[in-house]
């Protein structure tokens, strides 16, 4: 992989599926919706604005709860060129299911997306970056051939079982790489808000690191919700723009990204 520097930005498109996914009794508390549903009603948008401004192709993962809920939202994602993966269907941490709900919640999820773009995702992201001792066979027996989840690397690389490859390739992800950390708060009162700068250094900080690094990558992880507010948005345009200006940068889909990856 040493001819590009791959760049891959992860986008989840939660909505309310990532509060009612912690706590089905949240389904009855409006105002903490209202943060999920800022990403569609507001965030949306300018952020596919300033994706198309900036030349990134992303991939966008859905919960297909979400995408039932705003098929348009994900249609309109698709027809900017951004790939949609799966982000579960109701965003249940994978963790605490038994067997047939997680599978039921990967397969429907899949099958949501598959309805609304015409094409079925074969990129998976946890909706907890979990798996349960049944994850990877299940993502086999269903088709998913890239998964964006460990934190165990900082290149891309293909999963093993008993030493054969088998067809998953990882696309590792790291928590400070994600705006979560830095701006999660609904829910959550007395969390301390961080400036979007803050966010800025580490993330610019460690992507010069990576970039001299080498076979690495740089995976960056969004949410709608999160970073599709005016001040962040601006950040991440200046933080893009640094990221643009290195030679050999080019940003890839989770497909593509995985492509590379003998």
């Amino acid at each position: 992989m040493s001819d590009i520097f791959p760049v891959v930005v992860g986008i989840c498109l939660d909505a309310e599926a990532i509060w009612v996914g912690k706590a089905p009794e949240n389904k009855d508390r409006p105002v903490l919706l209202s943060h999920g549903a800022f990403a569609v009603r507001e965030g949306l948008a300018p952020l596919l604005d300033l994706l198309d401004e900036h030349g990134v192709r992303a991939t966008f993962f859905v919960p297909g709860m979400t995408a039932d809920r705003y098929p348009d939202a994900v249609r309109l994602c698709a027809a900017r060129g951004h790939e949609i993966g799966s982000h579960g269907y109701a965003h249940l941490p994978v963790h605490t299911l038994t067997a047939e709900q997680e599978e039921r919640e990967l397969v429907t999820g899949l099958e949501s997306l598959g309805r609304i773009t015409g094409t079925r995702p074969v990129t998976w992201r946890s909706p907890s970056w979990e798996f349960s001792p049944r994850t990877m066979d299940l993502l086999l027996r269903h088709g998913v051939r890239v998964s964006t989840n460990y934190h165990d690397a900082l290149r891309p690389y293909r999963h093993m079982r008993d030493g054969r490859p088998l067809p998953i390739v990882e696309l590792p992800v790291q928590w400070h790489l994600a705006d979560a950390p830095y701006f999660l708060y609904g829910g959550q009162v007395g969390r301390v808000i961080r400036p979007a700068t803050d966010a800025e250094q580490v993330w610019t900080e460690e992507f010069d690191g990576l970039y001299e690094t080498p076979g690495a990558f740089y995976h960056l992880t969004l949410h709608v919700q999160l970073i599709g507010h005016p001040g962040r948005l601006r950040m991440l345009s200046r933080h893009l723009k640094h990221v643009r200006g290195r030679p050999r940068v080019a940003f890839l889909t989770s497909q593509q990204a995985a492509a590379r990856v003998p």
